[in-house]
């Protein structure tokens, strides 16, 4: 008694009979790398917090009685120059790059 099978009926009913078993492989896989990248994101996040901590105490006011008491920065008005001539503009950058700071 003799079985035929061609090799690529034979390839179909490997992969019938292996299907349920991939099947299981592939959820097991995908849920434990889900897993894995919900903990690297939650390190991440942790680093992340830790830096920006990090950064808030490097700039903040070593002497908060000084804080209260330091100069606003004076800017130009919204709007002053947006309608002046670019030669304009570039003069007037010029002048306030030349002032002297006040003492």
């Amino acid at each position: 008694m003799t079985v035929s099978f061609r090799v690529g009926r034979y390839l179909v009913a490997l992969l019938w009979h292996a299907f349920p078993y991939l099947l299981i492989g592939f959820a097991v896989g995908s849920i434990f790398s889900t897993l894995q990248v919900v903990k690297v994101m939650e390190s991440v996040d942790d680093y992340f917090y830790q830096a920006m901590t990090k950064v808030v105490h490097q700039c903040a006011p070593s002497d908060p009685a000084n804080a209260a008491d330091a100069e606003q920065v004076k800017g130009r008005a919204p709007g002053s120059s947006d309608h002046a001539s670019p030669i304009r503009r570039t003069e007037a950058r010029a002048e306030r790059t030349l002032e002297h700071p006040p003492p």
